[in-house]
């Protein structure tokens, strides 16, 4: 790209590569903007995703020359979570050899399930070894007014433990300044220097990625495992509990049928069920004695059947 190539030719330093990750509605694209001094990446007021694919532009800023790639928000709103995830993938590729910062872009104000989720976005789709490389930047710092960062920061316990996680630490932005204050952008540019003088110049690799892509298969294997376990588990007794049902009805039937019990509970239909039981054990039945028991078993293990058929059929 032309300002790529002009960045190259007019920065005095080498090349420090960000990428903008964040959920949607975050300011990734602004915040993009903001660092680059310039419209570099399409912005709109929308309740709608904008970013749907991974966009990559450059620039220059003091003395150093930038490649930024601005992706989709993790819960964007017209891809599905794999497709945001391969998406997501290619912010490697367009920054090879890799990013030297994960820009993590969270609004100021209330945290938000979105908040708490895309803390758990950047380790799950490019595993922990990124926290070695990311730095939280906060945008809409003109909502926090006169509170300290820190202040807001630590309102969240998951949030503040986060951020000490990250090697990078925290920023934040007031993109309402206008593309011409760049003092922010130079505190920024500070502290992402400080971050790859600690990583001693490396940046995050593609051998990271396929790491943490392997890592997050593995995982949804060993779910998916554990599920089908769980549900050959469930089967098994749903059967279990379907042949003692059948067996019982019909046995309840077949004795029934065959004047041992007649039917209902109460106990002056009992006629000694158990002496009659043991009698026609141990007689031979006649024909119509047993054409009763087969009808009794026949036609109360019917009923156990259709009560279970949807399940039979599937």
């Amino acid at each position: 790209m032309a300002e790529e190539s002009e960045a190259s030719a007019a920065g005095g330093s080498a090349e420090v590569r960000m990428v903008l990750l964040g959920h949607t509605g975050s300011g990734r694209s602004s915040s993009g903007n903001t660092i680059l001094g310039r419209s570099a990446f399409w912005m709109d007021v929308s309740p709608l995703s904008v970013t749907s694919r991974c966009q990559r532009s450059g620039g220059v800023a003091d003395g150093r020359s930038l490649r930024l790639i601005d992706t989709p928000g993790f819960f964007h709103t017209c891809l599905s979570p794999d497709e945001v995830r391969a998406e997501l993938s290619r912010c490697v590729e367009l920054s090879a050899p890799g990013p030297h910062a994960f820009l993590l872009v969270l609004r100021a104000g209330r945290v938000t399930r979105e908040n708490s989720a895309a803390l758990d976005w950047i380790s799950a789709a490019f595993g922990p070894q990124a926290l070695r490389f990311t730095v939280v930047l906060i945008t809409c710092g003109d909502v926090l007014g006169a509170k300290p960062a820190d202040d807001f920061l630590k309102e969240s316990e998951e949030l503040w433990e986060f951020v000490c996680s990250c090697a990078g630490g925290y920023h934040v932005f007031d993109n309402t300044k206008g593309l011409e204050e760049r003092s922010q952008v130079t505190e920024l540019l500070k502290k992402i220097d400080v971050l790859m003088e600690h990583n001693a110049g490396a940046h995050y690799t593609a051998d990271m990625l396929v790491q943490a892509d392997t890592a997050v298969r593995h995982m949804q294997q060993r779910i998916l495992g554990d599920g089908q376990e769980e549900d050959e588990e469930a089967r098994k007794r749903a059967e279990r509990l379907f042949w003692h049902e059948l067996l019982t009805a019909m046995g309840r039937g077949a004795v029934e049928a065959s004047g041992v019990m007649e039917k209902g509970k109460g106990k002056g239909k009992k006629v000694k069920a158990v002496q009659r039981v043991a009698a026609i054990a141990s007689t031979p039945l006649s024909i119509t004695t047993a054409a009763k028991v087969m009808g009794g078993a026949v036609r109360e293990g019917t009923k156990v059947l259709c009560k279970h058929k949807k399940a039979l059929l599937r």
